[in-house]
């Protein structure tokens, strides 16, 4: 008897210190979608992958089980249907299809990937030879320029064209002896280095890398011009995401702290997270809108070919 009663009790103690059940999770969806604009330089599929996994795991540390949809649009018309018809959440764009899709009033600019040591936005750099007779701008007429670009934004490439019409010097392809975009950074420098083309375009970056694996790309090379800070893509929560809206933002700020995270970070060649600078957001804005005035100018003129017949 003694020992049922003994038995009764310790079975009476550990039921009442057992620790409470977990919580359950609340189901919840989110849709993340992403401009194929993105994916000149990145892979798609470990994107959409390293998405998923982040949004699972945060979700269950948050209390959510969530069912993540991440896509892709196509181009920028299937963007708008998305953002307009689907269900809210993130998206992903390059900084001038932003500007496309804001005067929806669906989208907030949230953050942008920082790069390089200092955790920054992306600068641009024009690069050339410390050779005799190259020292600005100008001297580069009818040589060859290569430009890193990393999605179709081709952002480094609108701005060496506005730089060009703003120093009296006219249009790229008439200025430059030819024209290419190349999709790897040491493609736009290394040719400039060996005297192969006359001038390169690329990220502060990962020219700054490059200089650490070889100093004398320091040494050989001179920049001509550099651009202000710039975004080279923005992460956009939709305006109609309510719930757990606060969770979702927070996480975003600590995703460099997450592996699954440091992933996605990883897969976009970025650092952690930075909430967008409105002044950085406007001159990307600025770029984008005197390219478009310097298009609108050279496609009303004759073409070469025109002008010789």
């Amino acid at each position: 008897m003694r020992l049922m009663l003994l038995s009764a009790i310790w079975l009476a103690s550990a039921a009442a210190g057992a620790p409470d059940p977990a919580p359950a999770l609340r189901s919840t969806r989110l849709d993340v979608y992403y401009s194929s604009s993105l994916f000149r330089t990145v892979s798609k599929n470990d994107a959409i992958a390293a998405m998923q996994v982040w949004l699972t795991t945060v979700g269950r540390q948050k209390g959510f089980a969530v069912e993540a949809h991440v896509a892709v649009a196509d181009d920028l018309d299937q963007m708008k249907k998305f953002v307009r018809e689907s269900r809210p959440g993130l998206v992903l764009l390059d900084p001038l299809e932003y500007f496309e899709l804001a005067g929806m009033g669906l989208l907030d600019p949230a953050f942008f990937g920082t790069k390089g040591k200092g955790d920054e936005a992306v600068q641009y750099l024009l690069l050339a030879r410390q050779d005799p007779g190259i020292a600005s701008l100008a001297d580069l007429r009818g040589k060859s320029l290569i430009t890193y670009a990393s999605s179709r934004a081709e952002l480094a490439r609108k701005w060496v064209e506005v730089l060009l019409h703003e120093n009296g010097l006219g249009s790229a392809d008439r200025f430059f002896g030819a024209l290419n975009s190349v999709t790897n950074p040491s493609a736009a420098v290394l040719p400039v280095f060996f005297g192969k083309a006359g001038a390169g375009v690329v990220d502060r970056a990962s020219f700054e890398v490059m200089k650490e694996m070889n100093p004398q790309l320091g040494s050989k090379l001179r920049t001509l011009a550099v651009t202000p800070p710039l975004l080279d893509g923005i992460l956009c929560v939709h305006k109609q995401l309510f719930e757990y809206r606060e969770e979702l933002l927070q996480s975003l700020r600590e995703l460099h702290q997450e592996p699954a995270g440091s992933q996605i970070l990883l897969v976009f060649k970025s650092n952690k997270l930075r909430p967008v600078d409105p002044q950085i957001l406007e001159r990307v804005r600025e770029i984008g809108t005197k390219y478009r005035r310097i298009s609108e100018k050279q496609e009303s003129r004759p073409s070469k070919a025109g002008e010789a017949r």
